[in-house]
C-alpha cells in the first residue's frame, strides 16, 4: 500500500473510522446539537468554531497540495461562527465537513507518491508535512471537541 493511501485511510478513520485514539470527530459531533455546538468554556472556541477551523484548513491545504492559492475570494474566515445558530444551519455545517474530509481524503490518496517530499510551490515545506499536519490537526481539535462536548452536554 502506498504512503498516500496509508495516510489517507489515517485521516478517514478519525472522522469516522476505528482510529487508534478509539474515538472519533463524527461520534462526537452527531450527539452535539445547534444551541451546544455554540456553547463556550469562558473564552474558548466552541465547537461549531472548530467545526469551521477544520473545514477552513482542510481547504487551505488541498489548495496548496493542488498548485493554487491557499485563500481565496468568498472562503469563510478561519474559526467562522455563522449568525444563524439554527440546526438546519448545524447540519449544513456538519455536511460541509463531511463533504471537505472527504476532499482532503481523495486528494492525499491520489497524491503522487514521488512527490510527497518535494517542497509545495510557493510554500517552505514538501507534500507530506501538509498532510501530516492535517492528520495531527484533526486529532488535536479531536480531543478539544470530545472535552467541550462532555461539558456543554453535562452544562
Amino acid at each position: 500500500m502506498s504512503t498516500p493511501v496509508v495516510l489517507s485511510e489515517a485521516l478517514q478513520h478519525i472522522y469516522h473510522g476505528q482510529p487508534w485514539l478509539d474515538v472519533t470527530l463524527l461520534e462526537h459531533l452527531r450527539e452535539v446539537n445547534a444551541e451546544q455546538a455554540t456553547r463556550r468554556v469562558q473564552h474558548s472556541h466552541n465547537i461549531w468554531e472548530l467545526v469551521n477551523h477544520l473545514i477552513f484548513w482542510h481547504q487551505n491545504v488541498i489548495r496548496k497540495l493542488q498548485g493554487e492559492k491557499p485563500e481565496q475570494d468568498g472562503d469563510l474566515p478561519d474559526f467562522y461562527l455563522p449568525e444563524n445558530h439554527g440546526e438546519d444551519n448545524w447540519s449544513a455545517t456538519l455536511q460541509r465537513l463531511d463533504h471537505s474530509v472527504t476532499l482532503m481524503v481523495e486528494t492525499i490518496r491520489n497524491f503522487p507518491e514521488e512527490r510527497l517530499y518535494l517542497t509545495v510551490p510557493n510554500t517552505q515545506h514538501n507534500a507530506y508535512y501538509y498532510i501530516q499536519g492535517i492528520l495531527q490537526h484533526a486529532a488535536y481539535h479531536l480531543g478539544q471537541i470530545v472535552l467541550l462536548r462532555k461539558h456543554v452536554i453535562n452544562a
